[in-house]
């Protein structure tokens, strides 16, 4: 087993950073300096970490697992009733084996997607015959919303602006989280297709909460893919396209992926895998930019303004359509609309 002195990743702890908010002395103080140094700096380096002490309740996450196999294992008709797509603002039940145009190489998973609960412009679809299903979903979406505020504080304050810089930007709460289900398989099915194919995430930070089957993979400044195996009492955060993007690029959206996970039997056949994935997303219509402290002479403008709804909108949009995520992702790949991007009720694509 993986353990914290062993991990591929830095290890940061979130106690550290939110220390001095309940104890103002000078060690919290320090403790806070140096550990909000070091996220800051993997951040740059690699764009993961795993984070320990993330103020999650263990019962709320194991909750949340509960929910997910017991919604999973429903018949498909079952699930239909919640069946998501662009109509339904990406908010459902998602499989590429009934949605994708090419089943043959999409990732074997299957998806329950979650918004923000009061939208009435994209309301979220809730199973009827699972009782906390809702609650315990929203109660989790808010709790990854504030440690998701305390890390954006944490980045401003790294680069000399307003520790609130980014609230205006994501006070909306447009976050969407994923629960998802890794069918059991066979080894031989990954000749063809993978659990999830490389690619990065769209929005500021992702908060990934593992079972432990393992097969999480890391691309490495090098190139290469590093495995990030599940540790116990931790959760990991990435950075996104969006924060990325206003940093110029001195934070690092990495790509990963989820394969083969590494043996623990002589057998062929591969049991199921669950995750949590929490997306942090700037507010619908922010228009997202580099910030100008991350602008210099040796690290000049690198993107025009986009924005962040209709980002989101268009990667969820071929995901859906192709049934994995791009490897690679620039503007020229969004699709032509006929409404105000910053509104991201797209129709009509053409």
């Amino acid at each position: 087993m993986t353990t914290l002195d062993t991990a591929s990743l830095p290890v940061i702890d979130f106690a550290r950073i939110v220390a001095p908010n309940s104890r103002d002395d000078a060690d919290a103080i320090t403790e806070r300096k140096l550990e909000s140094e070091k996220l800051f700096r993997a951040f740059v380096d690699v764009g993961f970490v795993y984070l320990r002490n993330h103020s999650i309740p263990e019962d709320a996450r194991e909750g949340l697992f509960s929910h997910a196999q017991s919604f999973f294992q429903q018949q498909d008709e079952e699930k239909a009733k919640v069946e998501t797509g662009e109509a339904k603002a990406f908010h459902g039940w998602f499989s590429p084996q009934r949605t994708s145009g090419d089943t043959k190489h999409s990732d074997q998973k299957e998806a329950f997607d979650v918004g923000r609960d009061d939208d009435p412009t994209r309301p979220n679809q809730w199973p009827a015959n699972l009782p906390g299903f809702q609650k315990d979903m929203n109660d989790f979406f808010q709790r990854c919303h504030e440690v998701h505020l305390e890390l954006l504080r944490v980045l401003a304050k790294q680069v000399g602006i307003d520790e609130d810089f980014f609230e205006p930007f994501v006070g909306a709460r447009d976050h969407w989280f994923r629960v998802l289900y890794y069918p059991e398989t066979t080894r031989e099915s990954f000749q063809n297709r993978v659990r999830a194919g490389e690619h990065t995430d769209y929005g500021t930070l992702t908060l990934l909460f593992n079972d432990d089957s393992g097969g999480l993979q890391v691309r490495h400044a090098n190139g290469q893919y590093i495995d990030a195996p599940p540790i116990p009492g931790t959760c990991i955060i990435n950075v996104g396209d969006m924060l990325a993007r206003w940093f110029n690029d001195k934070l690092r959206s990495t790509q990963h992926r989820v394969v083969e996970p590494a043996p623990k039997a002589n057998t062929e056949v591969l049991p199921a895998r669950y995750a949590i994935a929490w997306f942090g997303h700037p507010n619908r219509d922010a228009l997202v930019e580099p910030i100008e402290a991350c602008c210099t002479s040796e690290n000049p403008k690198k993107y025009e303004p986009v924005y962040a709804g209709k980002h989101v909108v268009e990667r969820l949009a071929y995901l859906h359509k192709k049934g994995k995520n791009s490897t690679a992702w620039s503007d020229d790949m969004q699709r032509k609309t006929n409404v105000n991007p910053a509104s991201a009720a797209y129709v009509d694509p053409v």
